[in-house]
């Protein structure tokens, strides 16, 4: 009898116990946000975005405080061009955007994911970033007419790598994925094309113009030029088309133009019919030896250490017949300023003079 109310009283504590967690694990599972299944965006329009607006906390550079900015991002035809006004050149820039990102975006914000309920009192929204003046604002519409949707984001969660929102015109605040965190920004950098000329894809002829400055021609007395034009009959010049359109630029600058110094021109005509025109400039703290003896692609003997020449560029494209006018608007609206090193610059210029 000992040895079976002893297994009893066994069964019976292990039964309590078992009693007592599950009264534990419900009470978490009451307490635990509420998941739902459900999309940012929802997927029936993610092929009708056309614009997208992203305010951000950014730091101001003459003040440096945190304030809020704003880069648009709308669809012009082929392409995607972001505007965004900047103190440094004191205007709006506007230049080609980067699909890819603009597209990945897109997709992430139209793709189900679960959602987390957190709360829907409004007194708890400073807490969590959602207040007024959230940390950033997405916004996905049609045109200026037709907003789908706009969502302030708010503080992240790093334990749970979660991040707090809530939608426009709803109380209720979610915590979801915090996947979303490289695109709440207004850096024209990120948002901005990467490759020197995006509009051209099909280079038929090529063409490089390079002047001396006015500076070095009053001290050598005369004007050394030289232009160089390679088309599809010229000698790989399939390889070295493609050299040009996969080069890349640097940081877009607030210099103006009329501060700089032209030192040449590169044309390119595509099979499309669209021309491309961009104008490399320099701001000579410079060196010497670049301009005289402007076609060479090895650097000057007489730079000193200190100096540096910083190169830029500006460029221009003409439509062609088959273009929309939504794309033209998107080439004459372009008019970023972009920095490029001297090893792009370089390359550029020893498609033009190598013979190999």
């Amino acid at each position: 009898m000992t040895k079976l109310n002893n297994f009893l009283l066994k069964i019976l504590l292990a039964s309590i116990l078992i009693f007592g967690l599950s009264l534990i694990f419900s009470r978490n599972e009451k307490s635990a946000p509420k998941a739902l299944e459900s999309a940012l965006l929802n997927p029936k329009y993610k092929g009708e975005v056309n614009m997208i607006t992203i305010q951000a906390q950014e730091k101001s550079d003459s003040t440096n405080k945190k304030g809020n900015s704003q880069i648009n991002l709308k669809k012009q035809g082929d392409f995607w061009l972001f505007s965004k006004f900047t103190e440094e050149s004191n205007e709006e820039i506007c230049a080609i955007a980067d699909s890819k990102i603009i597209d990945s975006l897109i997709e992430k914000a139209a793709s189900l994911r679960r959602l987390y309920k957190i709360t829907d009192k409004e007194r708890d929204y400073l807490s969590l970033g959602i207040s007024e003046n959230a940390e950033s604002t997405l916004a996905f519409s049609k045109n200026n007419d037709k907003l789908y949707t706009k969502i302030h984001f708010g503080l992240s969660n790093s334990l749970k790598n979660r991040i707090y929102f809530r939608s426009e015109g709803k109380k209720t605040v979610y915590e979801s994925q915090n996947d979303f965190e490289q695109y709440l920004n207004t850096d024209i950098n990120y948002w901005s094309e990467g490759e020197i000329i995006p509009e051209i894809t099909n280079p038929v002829q090529i063409s490089l113009v390079i002047r001396e400055s006015p500076a070095l021609s009053q001290e050598s007395g005369s004007q050394k030029s030289g232009k160089i034009t390679l088309d599809e009959k010229s000698e790989n010049f399939a390889q070295k088309s493609r050299t040009l359109i996969s080069l890349r630029h640097g940081a877009i600058t607030g210099e103006k133009q009329s501060s700089l110094k032209r030192l040449s021109t590169l044309q390119i005509h595509d099979g499309s019919g669209r021309i491309a025109r961009i104008e490399f400039f320099e701001k000579m703290d410079a060196f010497i030896d670049s301009a005289v003896n402007p076609l060479s692609t090895t650097e000057g003997k007489n730079q000193s250490p200190e100096s540096a020449s910083s190169y830029y560029y500006k460029k221009s494209v003409s439509p062609s017949q088959i273009d929309s006018q939504e794309t033209a608007f998107a080439f004459y609206s372009e008019n970023a300023v972009y920095e490029i090193s001297s090893w792009t610059y370089e390359r550029i210029k020893s498609v033009f003079t190598q013979k190999n």
